[in-house]
């Protein structure tokens, strides 16, 4: 039996089940070889500090060449609030309490422990890359979620976990994707736990240290200065997620890319900036959103997105974005190999801006909010503080959720036609293009808008615009519309409005 072709234990071992591979662990070295792989019991790993010698016995050797997924789940030591250690002197001898605000010092503290996490990380596969060989996995690293007892304040932290001196990290080739998640979804005011959100930049500066790498993916925070549905404005204090953060986590990606080469293996990207999406649409979109572009006149966000397709085959986006995500100002855009681009944009721009407005115009001029220094939470506690925490005592939280209206329902021409148009130029110039979308979510659930009886109450749809090459099936269509044509196709759930001849004829040299 030893001499029969390693191929054929293979290929007998896929034909067996679960039960039956148990039994011919024992058979023979080539049988046990074969049955582990086809059994799947090696393919995924959950990696720990605490298990990082099991998991090195495991895979120091064939079992290497099985393993085609691992999990990271980062994170920090719970925090109990002490109220003896939260007050101390500044320079000037002034007593300074963090009862319910992060200081500096803590802000650092958090940066080096998840830094340590992540080089634990890089240099543990390392070792059994140096032992064995080159793999080809999926790493998906999930981000930290904090348990906190201690004032509300602290469950949402603005403030974004950074990887310390990223140049440190050793090269890994064995990864083919990459993955950056949320630990969890939670609800902090009924949870003792607090989601701390990342810098966006660590997915570059992970990504340059894999020189394989060919899918890139994320699933990161919908935070973005936007009004929740809470009604309690304790609850909102508590919940709010400051600007200035956000916008400089945009801006760091923005620089990351302009300084680096990403590995030219890279052609999928799979990048949710929206998540969860529910988070994203139920919000209250009367009040005023940051602008998170500021101080450039453009989002340089949106603009190294567009940089990052440009070696691409396919490109899934959710993302708050402007026309520089399709086309820059000055210059023009090059996609040679994208086959495939999605793009789900929040109905809000980056400069505040909104791409639709009410039924009758309602919210069509709202301008985006600056972010100056108040726009950053502050590094000790404030008056304002001790009032809200004094508010909350008293009265409880309010986390009903009937204050968001939703309104936005027709497209703002203004905002939304030169987005479209830059859409549409983009790839009429994709010479692999096969399919293409852009749309946006909506909701109609207006709460003291009064006079539209006519719409029924909580209606959610999508406002979109689609193109599918020949002999493409392209993006899932409706039930009963899933049939190949032999030519291009251009469709669009728009409702009323249409396009302007100039916009249409754009669309229509696609492909």
């Amino acid at each position: 039996m030893d001499t029969l072709p390693l191929e054929l234990f293979d290929r007998i071992c896929d034909f067996l089940a679960i039960d039956d591979l148990k039994n011919t662990l024992t058979v023979s070295r080539n049988f046990q070889h074969a049955s582990e792989r086809a059994s799947g019991a090696f393919s995924q790993f959950d990696l720990t500090e605490d298990n990082a010698n099991v998991f090195l016995d495991l895979y120091s050797g064939r079992r290497w060449g099985y393993l085609r997924l691992v999990r990271f789940r980062t994170h920090l030591p719970p925090y109990q609030a002490d109220d003896d250690n939260k007050v101390e002197l500044d320079v000037d001898g002034t007593e300074v309490s963090n009862q319910c605000r992060e200081s500096f010092q803590e802000l650092r503290e958090k940066d080096e422990f998840f830094t340590k996490q992540i080089l634990f990380l890089f240099t543990t596969l390392r070792t059994i890359e140096d032992q064995v060989s080159s793999g080809k996995l999926q790493l998906t690293i999930f981000t930290p979620v904090r348990e906190v007892y201690a004032c509300p304040h602290r469950k949402s932290s603005s403030w974004r976990l950074h990887l310390q001196d990223p140049e440190k990290l050793p090269e890994l080739p064995s990864i083919h994707a990459l993955c950056l998640n949320e630990g969890e979804i939670i609800l902090p005011l009924q949870e003792a736990k607090c989601l701390q959100r990342v810098d966006l930049r660590m997915l570059i500066d992970m990504a340059v240290h894999l020189p394989s790498l060919e899918h890139l993916g994320c699933k990161l925070s919908a935070g973005s200065g936007w009004t929740g549905e809470i009604v309690g404005e304790a609850a909102r204090q508590y919940l709010h997620d400051w600007a200035g953060p956000h916008r400089d986590s945009r801006h760091d990606f923005a620089k990351a890319l302009e300084s680096v080469t990403l590995p030219s293996t890279l052609r999928n990207a799979k990048l949710d900036f929206l998540f969860p999406l529910e988070f994203a649409e139920r919000i209250d979109q009367r009040e005023p959103v940051p602008n998170l572009a500021s101080p450039a006149a453009h989002d340089p966000f949106s603009s190294s997105l567009r940089l990052l397709s440009h070696q691409l085959r396919k490109l899934e986006l959710r993302v708050v974005a402007d026309t520089t995500l399709f086309w820059p100002e000055d210059g023009a855009a090059s996609f040679p190999y994208l086959e495939s681009v999605c793009i789900l944009f929040h109905m809000s721009s980056p400069s505040g801006g909104w791409y639709f407005k009410g039924p009758r115009g309602e919210g069509q001029d709202t301008k985006g909010s600056q972010i100056t220094e108040a726009s950053y939470p502050p590094l000790e506690d404030t008056p304002s503080d001790e009032e809200i925490d004094e508010y909350a005592e008293e009265g409880g939280f309010d986390i009903s959720t009937c204050t968001c209206s939703l309104f936005r329902v027709v497209p703002n021409d203004e905002a939304l036609v030169p987005f479209l148009t830059a859409f549409a130029k983009a790839a009429s110039t994709m010479p692999a293009i096969k399919e293409a979308c852009i749309w946006s979510p909506l909701a109609w659930d207006p709460y003291d808008v009064v006079d539209y009886d006519e719409i029924p109450e909580w209606n959610t749809t999508g406002w979109g615009i689609a193109y599918t090459g020949p002999n493409t099936l392209g993006f899932g269509c409706f039930p009963g519309q899933a049939v190949i044509s032999e030519s291009r196709q251009l469709w669009g759930m728009t409702g009323r409005w249409m396009p302007s001849d100039e916009l249409r004829y754009l669309f229509q040299k696609i492909g």
